[in-house]
């Protein structure tokens, strides 16, 4: 049976896209659209027939045209917050307390009024997924840290303290409880929770091919800025091993084989995403090239034990549709020269370097499948609030790309490294098995990337390994 869902006027596109996501892509729910004058958001079955309706807070798309996309329009904070605990909202919450991005009061007070055939919720469910999902508040707020991103602390989920909860997801399990309390008999898409393991390329040797007073000035860098020692010997003995032998497999950063060894030991598969080219940013975008041999016999490798390869644009790119569509050309056509094909192609911008929705549209022109880039280095968690993947939107032409979102939930340089939280292993496990919880709690999927050259120091090899065997 169809669901009717009526609207206001304005904002067409962005409505159909809000209601689709939410309705169809998220719940799996059959919609049909109705622009009119109404109020609010009013979602009814067939043909009103049997008196049930469900009534939505509609104030986002109620924002005059002058103030789109302005400070005007963004949530007032504080956020409030709906405190679910004291109403009969039988729905999977992180916590009691929705934060309500958009709303108004119900008539009697609070966010929920029930009457006998209907439900009127005030909180604005769809804006505020909406707002969430197209990244709408990067656009608005101008604050870049010193590698031209975004930074956490401009984000109103991080100021708010939301960050660490997928409010999305939230919200579309109040959506799926009122539906349900209407019309029991609704049936939704069903899902599992899916871990689903990255892995940057960025270096995939420690100490071979480099030059010798490279690898010493960098061991050095291990033993007093990162006060590893153990890293320093292993670097040198690397490197040692390469130049003497011609021994690769002895590499500290050569640990591909037991990255997917872990994954496919519980039934998963990782990505390998591979810098294609160099953008004359220098070091940062890594010192390798694919024409190398040992390269390609990697990527045959991972093709081989049915991993998949994807693409980590190089620096520059974030703001370089030609360059990106170069890169992703290059890689498929080396791809292509070893055999190895594909059903998708996605991959993860270097650093993390994304901007909206710039990025997004550039992806999609390169013809890519997937994006992975949005969580803040600086703070692992819920970016776009959602922990499923997802069709993006480009606010500035208002058009729904074919691309698609994977958020990433945690990068463990986040965690680990002292330039952000720093945490030692153990707290590590805490904060990451939280967010997991979390994604689990929604049937979501839990996106996380390790770097190839993030396992030298013990430690945090055993906090991955723990991780992928506890998926």
């Amino acid at each position: 049976m169809v669901l009717h869902v009526f609207h206001g006027a304005g904002y067409e596109r962005e409505r159909v896209y809000a209601a689709r996501v939410m309705f169809e892509e998220f719940l799996g729910l059959e919609i049909a659209l109705h622009a009119g004058q109404e109020a609010g958001w009013r979602i009814v079955r067939g043909e009103e027939e049997d008196g049930k309706e469900l009534r939505l807070a509609d104030v986002l798309f109620r924002t005059p045209q002058g103030e789109w996309l302005t400070e005007k329009a963004m949530p007032s904070r504080p956020v409030p917050r709906w405190h679910t605990g004291g109403h009969p909202v039988k729905a999977p919450l992180v916590a009691p307390d929705v934060p309500v991005l958009y709303g108004e009061e119900v008539p009697n007070g609070g966010y929920l009024a029930v009457w006998d055939g209907g439900l009127q919720i005030g909180a604005d469910l769809l804006g505020g997924a909406f707002w969430m999902l197209t990244r709408y508040e990067e656009i608005v707020r101008k604050e870049r840290d010193v590698r031209g991103r975004y930074p956490a602390f401009a984000s109103l989920a991080v100021q708010e303290h939301f960050y660490e909860r997928p409010v999305v997801n939230e919200y579309l399990e109040i959506l799926w409880w009122a539906l349900r309390a209407l019309w029991p008999d609704l049936e939704r898409k069903k899902r599992r929770f899916t871990p689903r393991l990255s892995h940057d390329v960025d270096w995939p040797l420690m100490g071979a091919g480099r030059p010798f007073f490279q690898t010493v000035k960098r061991a050095a860098g291990d033993a007093l800025r990162r006060r590893s020692a153990q890293a320093a010997v292993r670097r040198l003995g690397g490197w040692w091993r390469a130049a003497a032998h011609g021994d690769y497999d002895g590499d500290p950063y050569n640990t591909f084989d037991h990255l997917m060894e872990w994954s496919e030991q519980q039934g998963l598969r990782s990505a390998f995403y591979l810098i294609a080219d160099h953008s004359g940013a220098g070091e940062v975008d890594g010192d390798y090239s694919l024409e190398e041999p040992w390269v390609r016999r990697l990527m045959r490798r991972i093709k081989e034990r049915g991993h998949e390869i994807g693409l980590h644009p190089s620096y520059e790119t974030y703001r370089d549709p030609r360059r990106l569509r170069r890169e992703f050309d290059r890689l498929r056509l080396v791809c292509a020269e070893e055999g190895i094909e594909q059903e998708r192609w996605g991959g993860r911008q270097h650093f993390l370097r994304w901007e909206a929705p710039g990025t997004w549209q550039a992806w999609e022109e390169a013809g890519l499948d997937y994006d992975s880039t949005l969580s803040f280095a600086e703070r692992p968690g819920f970016r776009c609030g959602v922990c499923y993947e997802y069709p993006v939107f480009n606010l500035l032409t208002g058009e729904e790309l074919k691309l698609r979102e994977r958020p990433l939930i945690v990068m463990e340089q986040t965690v680990l490294h002292r330039q952000y939280l720093g945490l030692d292993p153990w707290e590590a496990w805490v904060l990451i098995d939280r967010l997991r919880t979390r994604c689990r709690l929604f049937d979501g999927e839990f996106s996380m990337l390790w770097h190839n050259s993030q396992l030298v120091d013990q430690g945090e090899t055993d906090l991955y390994r723990r991780l992928v065997e506890t998926m």
